[in-house]
């Protein structure tokens, strides 16, 4: 198996937590950001964008470029 191979499979094998995770991070982060300057970022828009770069992740893994 290649190393990116191996770093498909590793992902694949922590997709739920991983996901679920992140996205509570995430978001914990972005309602961080918005308490404190509120008018500086658009809660619902960058939540919307990170919710589905995390999905899409989960539903098309690709090998990490960190890998």
């Amino acid at each position: 198996m290649t190393g990116r191979q191996n770093a498909t499979v590793n992902r694949a094998d922590c997709k739920t937590s991983s996901r679920d995770a992140a996205i509570l991070a995430v978001m914990d982060g972005l309602q961080v950001q918005w308490l404190l300057e509120p008018d500086a970022l658009d809660l619902g828009t960058a939540s919307e964008f990170a919710i589905e770069a995390i999905v899409s992740a989960v539903l098309d893994p690709r090998p990490s470029p960190l890998a």
